[in-house]
């Protein structure tokens, strides 16, 4: 437990976290801290905070925070024990063997053996693809699509040969476990054997952000259907989340702030053959809020090139609420009718397409100018752009943007906005504003505003966390009434000479409630109310007289009908209200002069 303890630490001391978090999130400098926006929720304005001192982060959006090792297991989707594995390899740090539950072990074992398995398997259809006879139809039709050897082997294109066992027979000479190689989709059981999944394909390996083969693309060299296969859903391999060339690419789209998003592998291919480095694609499905999450942390503003076909037209208006939503600009480039980036790419190359980004243009007003070119302003004309746009719309989260897409949609299309309001309400998904309201209701309910005496005493324990065995002593839980902060208060008071128990992770760690614990951490990045120690041990001070003051109220209240001890107490309360005056002019004095 000590050498694994040993390693967290080490890991914490090397893996700095605005380094590990910027190379997911556009981080920007704002005094002590780092902004972004939080790759969590959908974040319209920077909520996510990093501080470099503490080594922690947090989001006053959607309260998710904690140290580099709770990023880790949030972004990839990860347990502890694997945040761990992964920060340690990428940082050279030994670690101890952990114990694991035998399910986490089990789960932990398949995800790594579909890795390994994805990783010869990729080797093995890249070299049937580069160096065998049997690759000589895949290398046919890259020659087609103009992919040298050289972008071959950059993305580790590969082919599969039309047998039944080609692969499974290089597994079986690998000693690989068949079982296993079923579960990551490279081969199918039957009737007690096994057979290739993809036959008679050329292999596009898909990286996930951490540049292991997660799964792969298979597509036909005719006109056999279907065009494409996956990869079924594995541990490691979700369509919905993963994006084909985002692994190679993310860097170009960093420092460009944008994202040109396509349909296809080879457009990705071809873009980036010709110098352009920031295009990403879908596998084969519709763009969802994972997608546009992860993009988010790297570009500012997204392009999408879809299919001219009236099925990508439809795909392009379907993905504009992702894009609102997500507070990310969002633009349609138009290329020629017939052409799509790749054709497009090995026609007219880099400038040209460079042209044509330039003159890309709000998702939304594409798709009304397309509309409204062939209308003719009749009611069936109409209600059709009203089906199409009004279930769109109700997907917008934002009332506010929403009513700006219909005031736009109105201008364009000449419908009241009354009547598009009108139909909105009635299309709008049910029990969404419900749902957000009762939310909302949830979190407002039996909320005890704190006073000033309990923030400060929050903002002593976030910042001189030495305190907390004196403020306890002195009684300062007399002036909580905070659930909250009551709470933290009791997690934190009892602590141990040891410095390294006032570390900030370690003061966390100590607050078992969640809500308690977004709290300390929200003041832990906030700013210290208290300078020096001076300010510090005025502040004290100021606690003490008047935690006395509420235990000699609470005694008057106890004496009943003796006159002594009433006298006695009055005397004290009296000696009290004097030291409290004096020293609030103390206090002042010396607030005065700081100024």
């Amino acid at each position: 437990m000590e050498a694994y303890q040993s390693a967290k630490e080490e890991i914490k001391r090397t893996a700095d976290i605005v380094e590990v978090i910027g190379q997911y999130v556009q981080l920007k400098k704002a005094g002590q801290n780092y902004i972004g926006l939080c790759p969590f929720h959908g974040d319209k304005d920077p909520s996510l905070t990093v501080n470099r001192s503490k080594q922690m982060f947090h989001c006053f959006g959607c309260k998710k925070g904690g140290d580099v090792f709770a990023f880790w297991m949030e972004y990839h989707k990860v347990s502890f024990p694997q945040a761990m594995r992964e920060l340690a390899e990428k940082y050279h740090i030994a670690l101890p063997e952990d114990e694991m539950t035998p399910a986490r072990k089990k789960e932990k074992e398949l995800e790594e053996a579909i890795f390994e398995l994805n990783s010869l398997a990729a080797g093995y259809y890249n070299q049937i693809l580069l160096k065998s006879e049997k690759g000589a139809p895949g290398r046919e039709y890259l020659k087609k699509r103009s992919i040298n050897s050289e972008i071959a082997e950059e993305f580790l294109l590969g082919f599969a040969p039309p047998e039944w066992n080609g692969l499974t027979n290089f597994l079986k000479g690998k000693k690989a476990d068949l079982q296993r190689a079923a579960q990551a989709g490279l081969i199918i059981s039957k009737d007690r054997g096994y057979y290739d999944r993809f036959r008679g394909r050329v292999i596009f390996p898909i990286h996930n952000i951490r540049k292991q083969v997660a799964g792969f693309g298979a597509r036909v060299t005719d006109k056999s259907l279907p065009k494409y296969l996956n990869t079924p859903e594995t541990p490691v391999f979700h369509k919905g989340e993963l994006l084909y060339g985002l692994h190679s690419a993310y860097q170009g789209i960093r420092e460009s702030g944008r994202v040109v998003i396509v349909e296809g592998y080879t457009d990705v291919i071809a873009m980036k053959k010709h110098g352009f480095n920031e295009a990403v694609a879908t596998l084969g499905t519709a763009l969802t809020k994972e997608h546009v999450r992860k993009l988010k942390g790297y570009a500012k503003e997204a392009m999408v090139v879809f299919d001219s076909d009236a099925a990508g037209k439809g795909a392009t208006l379907k993905s504009l609420p992702l894009f609102i939503n997500e507070d990310m600009t969002a633009k349609v480039i138009v290329l020629p009718e017939g052409d799509d980036p790749d054709t497009f790419m090995n026609s007219r190359g880099l400038q040209g397409f460079l042209e044509y980004l330039e003159k890309s243009v709000p998702i939304f007003e594409f798709y009304l100018d397309l509309k409204l070119s062939r209308r003719d302003e009749s009611i069936e004309d109409q209600v059709g752009i009203l089906k199409e746009t009004l279930p769109v719309l109700s997907e917008v989260n934002s009332e506010s943007k929403r009513l700006l897409y219909v005031r736009r949609l109105s201008e364009k299309s000449h419908i009241p906005e009354s009547i598009i309001l009108g139909e909105l309400k009635n299309n709008a998904p049910s029990a969404r504003g419900d749902e957000q309201e009762n939310r909302l209701k949830k979190r407002l309910s039996g909320i005890v505003v704190p006073n000033l005496d309990e923030l400060s005493i929050l903002n002593l324990l976030a910042h001189f966390p030495d305190t907390a065995g004196r403020l306890m002593e002195i009684g300062c839980r007399l002036l909580l009434s905070d659930p909250i902060i009551m709470k933290i208060f009791d997690s934190l008071c009892i602590v141990s000479g040891d410095e390294t128990e006032h570390a900030p992770d370690a003061m966390v760690e100590r607050i078992e409630d969640t809500a308690a614990r977004e709290r300390y951490r929200e003041t832990l990045l906030s700013a210290s109310k208290y300078r020096d120690r001076s300010e510090v041990e005025l502040a004290l001070k100021e606690f003490e007289f008047k935690a006395k003051g509420i235990m000699i109220s609470d005694s008057s209240r106890k004496t009943g009908n003796d006159l002594e001890k009433k006298n006695l107490i009055l005397k004290m309360k009296t000696e009290q209200d004097r030291a409290l005056n004096k020293f609030s002019k103390i206090d002042s004095g010396k607030t005065g002069n700081s100024k």
